[in-house]
């Protein structure tokens, strides 16, 4: 052992600063719609455009959800992939007549959401949309948060509710009141609710890559492109070690 770490420690710190190494040369070398161009599509993300297009159109509004992860526990980690995706979502739903409504089930995921609520307001051109009646603190238990988030998907006439964060059975209820949902999650349960109650779901770890698919910033994509590129390497690696251990076999 070195410093404390392990020769596995060592090793997957260098794995993860090849990756980073490997993300920054794709966002400094590609443009940003060459990566985004890479990626390949999720129809859920497509309804979230057919979305947005229809609130336009009809002149309704977006209601996004980030659920209720706490930001200093492992289940915040998608809640930080829900912030991620509030100002493009934000800045897209501006182009309509009807602000959005965002609600949250976290207090410290609401203190961060409403900076994030005020830049896309004013990088749309749009200052006087920002209100904090704009943004919900709907609740920090499932149920709670469950009623909190259904009122706020009945309120006005929304044309699409988007949920990315940690949802549970709560999901259900937000399925019911919205017209269209689209959501994802890292909770198993709420994904298995998601799957069969809502009009499309991001399932697994693609929930992760929502920053990347609605163009939050290019970084997101070169992660994206970054990660796949390792999954190519280790399976490459994978499969030349064991042809290599059959031949060893075979010759010996």
């Amino acid at each position: 052992m070195m410093f404390g770490l392990s020769l596995e420690g060592w090793v997957a710190l260098a794995a993860l600063g090849l990756l980073a190494a490997a993300m920054g040369l794709a966002y400094l070398l590609s443009s940003p719609e060459r990566l985004y161009g890479r990626l390949r599509p999720l129809r859920a993300f497509r309804r979230v455009e057919t979305g947005l297009a229809l609130a336009m159109e009809e002149g309704r509004r977006l209601h996004y959800t980030i659920g209720r992860g706490d930001l200093l526990r492992p289940a915040g980690g998608v809640s930080w992939t829900g912030l991620s995706v509030l100002e493009p979502l934000v800045r897209a739903a501006l182009r309509g007549d009807a602000p959005p409504m965002v609600s949250t089930g976290d207090p410290g995921v609401t203190a961060l959401a409403h900076p994030g609520l005020r830049r896309a307001c004013v990088r749309a051109r749009a200052p006087e949309a920002y209100t904090p009646e704009g943004l919900l603190l709907a609740g920090m238990e499932p149920a709670s948060y469950a009623a909190g988030a259904l009122m706020a998907a009945r309120q006005g006439r929304q044309a699409l509710t988007l949920a990315i964060g940690h949802l549970g059975w709560e999901a259900a209820l937000l399925a019911d009141a919205a017209p269209r949902l689209v959501g994802g999650t890292d909770d198993p349960v709420g994904q298995a609710v998601l799957l069969a109650t809502a009009d499309d779901a991001v399932v697994g770890e693609e929930v992760f890559a929502a920053g990347a698919y609605t163009k939050a910033h290019p970084m997101h994509a070169a992660a994206l492109w970054s990660q796949d590129l390792f999954r190519w390497i280790l399976a490459a690696i994978l499969v030349a070690s064991g042809l290599l251990s059959a031949l060893a076999r075979l010759l010996g």
